[in-house]
């Protein structure tokens, strides 16, 4: 396990190393986001007639913006899967298969470690509105959804593992990758709260792993959320880890007996 601590080190290194790129993802990723949630949603509640949509008044909406649009960087698995296919397609993947390491859980740690200048600012924005009062925050909601983050970031890093893997048949999988960020920002709760959804589409998405990747942990530190639900949501969450933990190891076995490696 030291070699992979090793890896998250360097790698956070080597993230924080341009503090430039590290404001500029801060503006790019979470303030205009933040900033455009605002607008928007002060818009729509003042044209409102009791200024609520769908339950929400405008300070319940902002507040699940700002935690959905932190959460959501957190499972941001750009970075990693272009570096995964790249390392496939250039050949870079020979010195994992020539070494004792383990080609999946390198690339997580560095995954994690491209999250943890957003996880640090989410702990600190968290921190404040509890001290400010702006969320109803308690410890059992900051653990249940701490572990719930543990568990998205799994199922996302496991989701952008298999998606990364087709660069073993095809030479560029931008285009598969800007539609799976385009169905993760619908179905994530990124856009809209899940629950202004239909009924009917509210029951299928609580079978489905996207909207416990922004949606639900939001509604936990919120404090939205009973523990029954929340406990739910974790056997749901938890299972469909599991499900694409497996399903990734068995088509890297399978994608393993395609590979010429050649390059590198």
């Amino acid at each position: 396990m030291r070699k992979y601590l090793f890896v998250y080190r360097t790698s956070l290194r080597r993230f924080i190393e341009y503090r430039g790129e590290l404001v500029i993802d801060a503006v790019g990723k979470v303030l205009i986001p933040i900033s455009v949630q605002y607008l928007l949603w002060r818009a729509i509640t003042s044209s409102a007639a009791d200024g609520k949509i769908a339950g929400y008044d405008f300070p319940s909406l902002f507040q699940y913006s700002v935690f959905s649009i932190l959460i959501f960087n957190l499972i941001n698995t750009d970075f990693v899967e272009r570096e995964i296919a790249r390392s496939i397609r250039e050949g870079d993947l020979n010195k994992f298969l020539s070494k004792p390491v383990d080609f999946a859980l390198y690339y997580f740690m560095v995954f994690v470690a491209d999250c943890t200048p957003v996880m640090s600012a989410g702990v600190i924005v968290y921190a404040l509105s509890a001290l400010f009062g702006a969320v109803a925050a308690s410890f059992v909601n900051f653990i249940f959804g701490a572990l719930m983050i543990v568990a998205a970031m799994i199922v996302a890093f496991h989701l952008a593992f298999l998606i990364a893997l087709l660069a073993f048949w095809m030479d560029e999988i931008w285009t598969l990758t800007t539609m799976k960020n385009l169905t993760l920002w619908f179905l994530t709760g990124q856009l809209i709260p899940l629950d202004m959804f239909p009924n009917s589409a509210q029951r299928i998405l609580k079978f489905l792993p996207f909207g416990y990747l922004s949606f639900f942990p939001a509604k936990i530190f919120t404090g939205s959320l009973a523990v029954g639900e929340i406990l739910f949501g974790f056997a749901v969450v938890c299972s469909w880890a599991m499900l694409l933990y497996l399903s990734a190891r068995l088509f890297w076995n399978y994608a393993l007996h395609k590979y010429g490696a050649f390059g590198g």
